[in-house]
């Protein structure tokens, strides 16, 4: 008995490991025996792994090769997909990983049709016919889907299937445990609950663009989505319920696209929970008025918010309504916004965006005053602003932003700039003012260090004035040109400049412009200007020469003068003297070496009291003798002779003199400087009616103070008198005469 059942143990076992072996085979080589015959599909495009059939119009799935990873089969009329059109990629069950049968016709699934699809992670059914209305066609789409339970399916994509009431059930006995991209683009969705995706425990991505969607239910939430696009619906109660007893059921969710709905009134506290979320899309919508209270900043974690093309609705926004830290890029483009009324757009909007550094404010009415307001927002580094009706360019706007390398002021209304208006923005990387009114453009444009950080400038579609200065304007582009780093900086030059004035030139290239007309003129300015520097520089030369030179040029004025003296009568005077010297003893050592040595080399006989004065005369009768025994009176000037009695003496008689033999009888000689306040009467008077002959110590002003000298003394010598001075004395001067 135990030898038999030993036997029969030897022979099943035999009979196991040859089975095993047979089906370890089967399953290692799929390829042997039928399917090595298999080649590679008629009027298909074969590479490596990879078969593409699109637009072939094929009825039928085609019997493909082994280890075939992609297959695409879009385009194709297939119509009914059935068990046994997929039984034609039975060599490539174990491989296939992609397959595409996007706009093939098909309106019915038949059959588990995908359950031989192991490895399959991506399936377009897109664009097909299958109407989910009709009941049998949801069954069929639930057990299609169903069998792909097996797969480790990533991606689905199912846009416009005209899927319209059964959105909920057509997931019926689909798992999606491996789904992270779900496409349900361009259906007829009016009603979702999230309930319906409970089971895409990994979906990150979940796309319901352009449906007719106005009820949905979000608060069951899926913790693992991070895309969510909800955009081109009807939703018009905003926002979904994202939170659930204060606590997000979206713990990842990052962008949010709501653009293109029906929303008026966002309300703030159904998304507090979203601590999550980066970016928020409420462009195209019907939002009326942004309050204070909007709550943009419970949402701590929000870099980009989209409030764009509500041009028809949007009407006021309030000072706090972008109250966000975290704020970095706000588009606020194309609502129609006038920001010069405060009634519309109150005055401090951007005051609290510490962090923002991209605006767009384009399709606004901004213009120089409504500018104003985007002052304080200093860590810009990209400003939108197009068509906002800007005139003019300050020279201070731009020194707000510091920081700014995109600046886009295409299409406004700018006449005119300076170069000044650039002179903070050395970080600047792009710059357009494209289809602007600029007919002079400023040369250069910008200061050289923006230029240096500028990559793109496009200043095309402005109103070239093609005129003289049209010249430096092409120069600088040359210049700008042949530095090989800015080579391409001028966008769209030199096709779409062209000149705008004058007539004659109208729409002549910016590059090929010439004015005849300015060519003499260019030549002619730059004569002018030649001729009036070399004058300039004569002039400066002369004068120059002039002020070294100027005592040797009085001297010889005064000999020319003196030449043109047309006689000299003789000397026919009775005086004894020629002059008579009044000094202060302080000044006795001048008079004697310097006045007297000169004067009586020149041959003059003088009278000075220290050489010729008479012991036991009285001086006062002294001073009047030979002051009327002398043809002039030399008056030496000084603080010495202010100061001194007997010198004022000697001054009024010899006033009184010159009473009867005229002004030019006394000859002041102006030794040194004295105050006015230190003069008497009779010295003020003589500075008046008389003007002092100057001395001073250098050479080259001696000689013209000894030729002015000898002038006056020659002067009144030449003029004679008959009479002596005795016979001079009137009788109201008796009191002084001897």
């Amino acid at each position: 008995m135990g030898q038999r059942m030993f036997l029969f143990g030897i022979v099943v076992a035999t009979l196991l490991i040859i089975l095993v072996k047979e089906c370890r085979t089967d399953h290692v080589s799929p390829c042997q025996g039928e399917c090595e015959a298999v080649k590679c599909p008629a009027h298909c495009n074969c590479k490596k792994r990879s078969i593409k059939c699109n637009d072939r119009n094929l009825t039928y799935i085609p019997r493909i090769p082994c280890d075939i990873k992609h297959l695409t089969l879009a385009g194709s009329n297939i119509q009914i997909l059935s068990v046994n059109e997929t039984s034609n990629l039975s060599c490539s069950f174990e491989t296939l990983t992609l397959l595409n049968l996007r706009d093939c016709k098909i309106t019915f699934f038949v059959g588990d049709v995908f359950t031989n699809l192991t490895q399959l992670k991506y399936l377009d059914l897109s664009f097909n016919k299958i109407v989910s209305y009709k009941e049998k066609n949801i069954r069929s789409i639930q057990r299609a889907l169903g069998s792909l339970n097996s797969a480790p399916l990533r991606t689905l994509k199912l846009d416009r299937l005209l899927i319209h009431e059964g959105v909920n059930e057509i997931f019926k006995y689909f798992e999606g445990r491996h789904l992270t991209y779900l496409s349900m683009r361009e259906n007829e969705i009016i009603e979702i609950e999230d309930i319906v995706f409970k089971n895409f425990t990994k979906l990150i991505h979940l796309d319901l663009y352009r449906n007719w969607i106005n009820k949905l239910n979000l608060s069951s939430g899926m913790r693992k989505l991070e895309l969510f696009n909800l955009s081109h619906n009807q939703i018009n109660i905003f926002p979904p319920k994202f939170c659930k007893t204060g606590k997000s059921s979206y713990t990842s969710l990052k962008n949010l696209d709501l653009s293109w709905n029906q929303i008026i009134v966002p309300f703030s506290r159904n998304w507090n929970c979203l601590n999550t979320l980066k970016t928020l899309n409420l462009s195209r919508n019907d939002i009326e008025y942004i309050a204070e209270n909007h709550g943009f900043q419970n949402l701590s974690s929000l870099r980009t918010l989209i409030l764009s093309e509500m041009r028809t609705t949007l009407r006021r926004i309030r000072n706090e309504a972008f109250r966000c830290d975290s704020l970095q890029h706000l588009d606020l483009s194309g609502n129609g916004l006038n920001f010069e009324d405060p009634r519309q757009v109150d005055k401090d909007i951007f005051n609290y965006l510490p962090r923002l550094t991209s605006l767009d404010v384009s399709d606004n009415s901004i213009r120089t005053v409504g500018a104003q307001k985007l002052t304080n927002l200093s860590s810009l580094e990209t400003l939108i602003m197009k068509n906002v009706n800007l005139r003019l360019l300050p020279d201070d706007f731009l020194a707000n932003f510091p920081n700014l390398t995109y600046l886009d002021l295409y299409r406004n209304k700018i006449e005119q700039f300076s170069a000044n208006a650039f002179r903070n923005l050395t970080k600047l990387m792009l710059l357009n003012i494209s289809d602007n009114l600029v007919s002079n453009f400023p040369v250069p444009p910008f200061p050289p260090a923006t230029l240096y950080s500028l990559e793109s400038f496009d200043f095309a579609y402005n109103y070239f004035e093609c005129d003289c200065d049209i010249f430096e304007l092409q120069n600088w582009i040359r210049e700008v040109l042949n530095d090989p780093n800015k080579k391409n900086i001028f966008s769209r030059y030199p096709d779409e400049y062209r000149c705008y004035k004058p007539q004659s030139m109208y729409h002549t290239p910016l590059n090929e412009a010439k004015p005849t007309h300015c060519t003499n003129v260019r030549y002619e300015l730059i004569l002018c200007i030649i001729s009036s520097a070399i004058i300039c520089l004569l002039f400066a030369v002369l004068l120059v020469v002039a002020y070294v030179y100027r005592w040797e040029i009085k001297f010889l004025c005064h000999k020319m003068r003196q030449r043109r003296r047309t006689e000299y009568r003789p000397l026919t005077y009775t005086f004894e003297y020629n002059t008579y010297v009044a000094y202060a003893e302080k000044d006795s050592a001048w008079v004697i070496h310097d006045l007297l040595k000169e004067l009586e080399e020149a041959r003059y006989n003088i009278y000075i009291r220290d050489r010729y004065s008479v012991p036991g005369v009285a001086r006062c009768d002294e001073i009047v003798d030979n002051i009327y025994k002398s043809k002039t009176v030399i008056l030496v000037l000084s603080k010495n002779f202010a100061a001194c009695q007997w010198c004022s003496y000697q001054l009024n008689v010899a006033q009184a003199r010159a009473v009867k033999l005229g002004p030019h009888f006394i000859i002041p000689v102006l030794l040194e400087g004295i105050d006015s306040k230190h003069m008497k009467k009779s010295v003020q008077h003589l500075f008046r009616s008389s003007k002092p002959i100057e001395w001073a110590r250098q050479s080259t002003k001696n000689r013209l103070f000894w030729s002015e000298l000898k002038g006056a003394l020659d002067e009144e010598i030449t003029n004679g008198f008959e009479d002596t001075g005795y016979q001079d004395c009137d009788v109201e001067d008796i009191s002084i005469c001897k």
